[in-house]
C-alpha cells in the first residue's frame, strides 16, 4: 500500500511538473528544498557536519546547505519536467562553449572508441543527460541506482531514456558500458558515491579526507577508450539555467593499469573537488560521502562513518 501511495504521488507530480514554466518550476523546487531542510533532521545533521569539516573557517554553513537543498530539488524536478521537452530545448537551457563541444564531438568520432564521462551530484545531472544528444554527442550509457519503489523506477527509467540514452544498473554496468564503448558511444556515471572496496572502490583524497571511490570509469577508459572527461551542469540564476563545465583527464600512454587507474581516479576526484570549492552550493552535502573509513581512526572521519574491517 505504501508503494502504491508513493507511486500515485509521483505520477501526480509527473503530470503536473512538465506543465510548469521554467520560473515556476524553479520557484516550486526552492520551496520544496526549503521545506526539506526544515523537516529532514538527519540530512541537515549530515550536511552540517560535512560542511564544518570541509570549510571549518566559514560561518555560512546553514546558508550553503539550504541553497544546496533548493538546487537539488530543482535538479530532481528536472527529471520530470524534461520528460515533455525536446533535447534541443534542453540544450537552450544549458550554456556551453560550442567550440569546445565541437572539438570533443570530433575527437570521439575520429577515435571510434567512444569516450568515458564522469559526472557528479553537482547541479543537474538530469539536464546533462538530456542535453548531451542535442549537442551532438553519441548515445550515452549511464550507470545508475534503481529507485527502491519498482513502479516509480520503471516509469522514471523510461523518461530518462527518452532522448536515446540508456541506463544500466550495477549488476550489468560493466558489460553495458563496455558494449557502448565498442559501438563508439559514451559511458558515464557519477563519481561521488560511496563504493565498498570489494565492489571496486579505492580510497582517494576528497575535500581533505580520503573517500572510498569507484574506479570503474578509469578502468573503462584504460581498457576500452583513450578519452576521459569530467563534466557537470552547474546551476546559474538559481537553477533557471545551467552551464556545461568540465575538463579532459589525459591518459598516460603505455602506463600500467594498476598505476594508471588509481591516478585517474584521483584526477577525477580532484576535478570535482575544484568545482565544489568554487561553487559549494551546487553539491549534495546531505549525502554520507565519507561513510567508510579504512581503519579505526574515528577522529579523522565524520561521526556517521564506519570502519571497513570486513570489506578490506
Amino acid at each position: 500500500m505504501r508503494r502504491l501511495v508513493e507511486y500515485g504521488a509521483y505520477r501526480a507530480l509527473a503530470l503536473l511538473v512538465p506543465l510548469l514554466p521554467r520560473r515556476a518550476l524553479v520557484w516550486f523546487g526552492h520551496r520544496l528544498g526549503a521545506l526539506y531542510y526544515l523537516l529532514s533532521a538527519r540530512d541537515r545533521r549530515v550536511g552540517m557536519e560535512n560542511l564544518r569539516r570541509v570549510f571549518p573557517g566559514r560561518d555560512d554553513h546553514r546558508r550553503i546547505l539550504r541553497r544546496s537543498l533548493k538546487l537539488q530539488a530543482v535538479a530532481l524536478l528536472d527529471a520530470l519536467w524534461a520528460s515533455r521537452i525536446s533535447a534541443d530545448r534542453a540544450a537552450r537551457l544549458v550554456d556551453a562553449d560550442m567550440r569546445q563541444v565541437a572539438d570533443v564531438r570530433g575527437r570521439i568520432a575520429a577515435g571510434g572508441r567512444g569516450a568515458v564521462v564522469a559526472t557528479a551530484h553537482f547541479g543537474s545531472w538530469e539536464m546533462l543527460n538530456l542535453s548531451s544528444r542535442a549537442f551532438g554527442f553519441p548515445p550515452t550509457t549511464f550507470i545508475a541506482r534503481p529507485v527502491r519503489n519498482a513502479l516509480i523506477d520503471r516509469h522514471l527509467r523510461r523518461q530518462r531514456e527518452r532522448g536515446g540514452n540508456h541506463l544500466v544498473y550495477r549488476a550489468e554496468a560493466l558489460g553495458g558500458c563496455m558494449a557502448a564503448l565498442r559501438r563508439g558511444e559514451v559511458a558515464s556515471s557519477v563519481i561521488d558515491i560511496s563504493v565498498l572496496p570489494d565492489e571496486g572502490g579505492i580510497f582517494v583524497d576528497f575535500l581533505g579526507t580520503p573517500a572510498c571511490t569507484s574506479a570503474v570509469l578509469p578502468l573503462l577508459a584504460v581498457r576500452r577508450s583513450r578519452l576521459l572527461y569530467f563534466l557537470v551542469c552547474r546551476p546559474i540564476d538559481g537553477g533557471r539555467r545551467y552551464r556545461l563545465e568540465g575538463e579532459e583527464i589525459p591518459l598516460s600512454e603505455g602506463a600500467d593499469a594498476e598505476i594508471e587507474v588509481p591516478r585517474l581516479t584521483r584526477e577525477l576526484t580532484a576535478a570535482l573537488e575544484r568545482a565544489v570549492r568554487a561553487h559549494p552550493e551546487a553539491w549534495m552535502w546531505g549525502y554520507k560521502r565519507w561513510k567508510w573509513r579504512p581503519s579505526e581512526m574515528p577522529g579523522a572521519y565524520p561521526s556517521y562513518s564506519s570502519w571497513l574491517t570486513k570489506h578490506l
